[in-house]
């Protein structure tokens, strides 16, 4: 089992951050890897589709959702058991915000560091494009 988390925090309200980052719809306001998305509603709920390079397409359940975060799953992605994926924007005060993400997992890898080193990096990497995207260096 693997348990990653980052956060970062801004200086912004979190209406403003969550206007940016907390559309399941709209993952292309900031994830610039993404090349085309899509929403359904299915009868398990929300499924997002992403266009990713190479023609690599990823499916992704909306499990949970409130104010400030939402949580999804993989579908279709057997090498990823419980693969759960939080994004959130925590209101520290008026005018900061802590953008968390947080990723769980159960890894069929044999080298769990491994694992999470990856997802640490992508957990990284998704940060900066989120303050990019909210206009932060």
């Amino acid at each position: 089992m693997a348990d990653i988390s980052n956060f970062e925090d801004v200086a912004l309200p979190a209406d403003k951050v969550w206007g940016v980052i907390g559309d399941f719809a709209g993952i292309r306001k900031w994830a610039v890897l993404v090349e085309g998305e899509s929403v359904e509603d299915t009868p398990a709920g929300k499924v997002r589709t992403l266009n990713m390079p190479e023609g690599r397409v990823v499916k992704e359940l909306l499990v949970a959702q409130s104010q400030y975060a939402y949580t999804y799953g993989m579908v279709d992605r057997p090498e990823m058991p419980g693969y759960r994926s939080t994004v959130a924007a925590v209101p520290l005060d008026a005018n900061t915000t802590r953008i968390t993400l947080i990723v769980h997992m159960d890894t069929t890898e044999a080298n769990e560091e491994e694992v999470v080193a990856r997802y640490t990096r992508s957990l990284r990497g998704n940060l900066r494009a989120m303050k990019k995207a909210l206009g932060l260096a």
